[in-house]
């Protein structure tokens, strides 16, 4: 029967605080480090990359550091060192600037106005995002660098954006062939009609943009013509080029009116222009007037021995109101932009494909960075969509710190276990009445930071910093409860390394490693990808994003309070029922319907119930691993099997799954890499099942009877074997 005995073990109560605090310390922020990792920009794939480096690392650590404790005796420093060194890594992580590669968008061409063109090849825009955008009236600010390396692009912004500065400067002289006639005289000034200009070959006509009436362009021109009479009047005087009626003019003024009077009103000539150019504007009224953008002399250039800016920043206003989705590209309208010298410009975009195709003049690419949270993420996410190289210094920054994290929390975990089986004597079946004070701090923790991180966040991206805090100062309490555990070893293996080098030798237990590795293959998919299958099927919806982060605090909970716990206090009652080798199955068995049924989800708060499941998949998992771990080993020799096992677990385990998890989850989505998963995991079952029943003889020699724990024989039984199979028999 079940024990349920209140009295308070103070020796074992500073292993409990320990388990509570770190295990409180690390909930703000180990079940969230992976979508964090997303929202710093990096893809699935890369964030399995990082998943199956970390283990390796703890595969080295874990025995490594256990075969120093063991041998110097000095578990406690060592315990309390790697505490500290976890606390300084993962405050470090916080300071990382994101890696997310740039936010990209095309500029294109749309029923006259310029938008921003942003596509998921291959995906899907989010339509939930886009009807939320179009219903918002104000406008949004988008700071945006294009990349105008090509001299098309620079046509573009030329031709339909009116910056004269950049387009316009690369003469102050024109010259061009110019039919006039249609000669008035009003008082002392003469207006010459033009009827047609021919510049650099190709002939248009001289209308002016600027509106009706008589507008000054201020070009001082000088006319060559030939008909003599005209060409004796005008001599070398200039004269200024107007606008008058729409129509381009040459208005002549002197005092002497004589010479005026030869001028009759159907004077026609051919005359050749030579214009000064004050002004960039100047040109470019003149080009666009004429819709002479194929002229060489309207195409862009700058000054000799000047070049054309790369790059062209400015602010663009943004309509969201515009937002629609056409196939699997998003588009808004860009209203207008604003130069850095604080000039307005709208850019307009109307299509002159008489010479050349639109094609061929837009879609140029733009970094854009937007103060409206929404459109953000919508054009991120199609950015997250394209292949780019995220091999960054902030991502080697914070893969360093994650290994270092990783080392620190495998040796602390390591040694957690070893200590708690020590200070447990011949009762190690209570260990899981000692781990389940992780699991409380950690239901507790994991829950209330994702509440927190949606209090203290807008939209979709999420401010982590309330995780940091948590971490840092449960993680500090931490150290100062692990300085009062008595770690003190009695029994030391006089010959470490060969002890365990026997202990793998055995088929039995070759087999449980194979069933460590297989689990470990199962918690990296639900450690690293879970959450992420959680956050995209909650942007199914059109509020998914608001709450994802309390939705993930709840699996966490659930967990931890509806599995994790209440298996973990009856773990040892369990496991004498059940035996290992038959909760070994079970547990494989639990892990093949948790992933089936994942895949089937189409409403992210139904993973709820399915997370009970916990309390088979790692509330007994955990348990048999450690117990069966530490009775097989060695005496004086328990850190180190302790850490070899754990190490096999993440090392080996954890590492594939975390690789196969990522490459399956970026090329098939989070569904079929679940499925696919479920039915592997019940492929293991099954072979897990027949070994079993193959070594049946085996385990009937070796073993405990098989209703019971199902214990190795270590050649000579060890205390920890005899110990266990006599508490296991009460």
């Amino acid at each position: 029967m079940l024990s349920f005995n209140m009295k308070v073990n103070y020796r074992l109560l500073p292993i409990k605080l320990h388990f509570f605090l770190f295990n409180a310390g690390t909930a703000p922020l180990v079940p969230y480090l992976s979508t964090y990792a997303r929202q710093l920009g990096f893809s699935s794939a890369t964030v399995g990359l990082i998943y199956t480096i970390l283990p390796i690392f703890g595969l080295v650590a874990k025995p490594l550091f256990g075969v120093i404790a063991d041998k110097y005796k000095i578990q406690k420093p060592v315990f309390i060192i790697f505490q500290i060194i976890t606390i300084v890594s993962f405050s470090a992580i916080y300071f990382i600037p994101g890696s997310r590669t740039a936010t990209t968008v095309q500029l294109d061409c749309g029923d006259g106005v310029t938008v921003l063109k942003s596509c998921q090849e291959g995906g899907s825009i989010d339509e939930c995002k886009v009807n939320t955008l179009s219903k918002q009236n104000e406008t949004a600010l988008c700071e945006m660098n294009c990349d105008m390396s090509s001299p098309k692009m620079w046509q573009t912004v030329c031709e339909h954006w009116h910056i004269p500065e950049y387009c316009y400067s690369g003469t102050n002289n024109l010259r061009y062939s110019s039919h006039v006639g249609n000669i008035t005289v009003q008082g002392e000034c003469a207006n010459i009609a033009t009827n047609d200009v021919i510049l650099d070959g190709y002939k248009y006509n001289p209308q002016c943009r600027t509106g009706g009436g008589f507008v000054n362009i201020s070009h001082p021109c000088t006319l060559n013509c030939t008909n003599d009479m005209l060409s004796g009047v005008l001599g070398y005087h200039k004269t200024d080029m107007i606008c008058l009626d729409s129509t381009l003019n040459y208005r002549y003024c002197t005092n002497d009116t004589a010479q005026l009077t030869v001028l009759s009103n159907d004077m026609e000539s051919e005359c050749t222009a030579s214009c000064e150019l004050v002004q960039p504007w100047q040109l470019m009224e003149l080009c666009d007037s004429w819709q002479a953008d194929v002229a060489r002399s309207c195409q862009p250039k700058m000054r000799s021995g000047e070049s054309f800016p790369t790059n062209l920043t400015f602010t663009g206003t943004v309509l969201p109101s515009t937002a629609i989705i056409i196939g699997e590209c998003f588009y808004v309208q860009l209203n207008h932009i604003t130069l850095p010298d604080g000039s307005i410009h709208y850019p307009i975009c109307k299509s002159k494909a008489i010479y050349q195709l639109e094609y061929e003049l837009f879609h140029a690419s733009c970094e854009i960075n937007c103060n409206n949270s929404l459109l953000n993420e919508i054009f991120d996410a199609a950015s997250d969509n394209n292949d780019s190289t995220e091999y960054t210094k902030e991502f080697w920054l914070f893969f360093m710190l994650m290994i270092t994290s990783w080392i620190g929390q495998a040796v602390v975990v390591t040694f957690a276990d070893a200590i708690c089986f020590h200070l447990l004597g011949d009762k190690i079946s209570h260990y899981g009445k000692q781990r389940l004070w992780g699991s409380v701090g950690f239901g507790i923790f994991s829950l209330t930071t994702g509440a927190l991180i949606d209090l203290f966040s807008e939209g979709a991206y999420k401010n982590y910093a309330i995780a940091f805090l948590l971490m840092f100062v449960f993680m500090c309490g931490d150290v100062a409860v692990s300085c009062f555990l008595k770690t003190d070893t009695t029994k030391m293996s006089m010959n470490i390394l060969a002890d365990v080098g026997t202990l793998l030798s055995s088929l039995p237990t070759f087999v449980f490693i194979l069933w460590t590795i297989a689990v470990g293959l199962s918690t990296a998919l639900i450690w690293q990808f879970l959450f992420w299958h959680l956050e995209d099927i909650a942007a199914m919806t059109c509020d998914g994003s608001d709450y994802i982060k309390t939705l993930q605090g709840l699996v966490s909970a659930i967990q931890t309070f509806g599995g994790e716990i209440p298996f973990m206090f009856v773990s040892g009652y369990i496991l004498r029922k059940v035996g290992h080798i038959r909760m070994m199955s079970l547990v494989l068995f639990a892990f093949g319907v948790r992933f089936l049924l994942y895949s089937v989800l189409s409403n992210a708060w139904w993973v709820l119930p399915i997370e009970m499941l916990q309390g088979i998949t790692y509330g007994m998992f955990y348990p048999t691993m450690t117990s069966y771990a530490n009775a097989i080993a060695p005496a004086g020799a328990e850190t180190t099997v302790q850490g070899l096992v754990g190490a096999v677990f993440e090392g080996v385990g954890t590492s594939m799954g975390s690789l196969i998890g990522g490459q399956l989850y970026k090329h098939y989505g989070g569904a079929a890499t679940f499925r696919w998963f479920g039915v592997g995991s019940l492929i293991f079952c099954v072979l897990h099942l027949i070994a079993q029943y193959a070594l049946r003889n085996r385990v009937q020699q070796n073993f405990l009877t098989p209703g019971y724990s199902s214990v190795m024989h270590f050649e000579k039984p060890n205390d920890s074997v005899c110990m266990l199979e006599e508490h296991e028999r009460k």
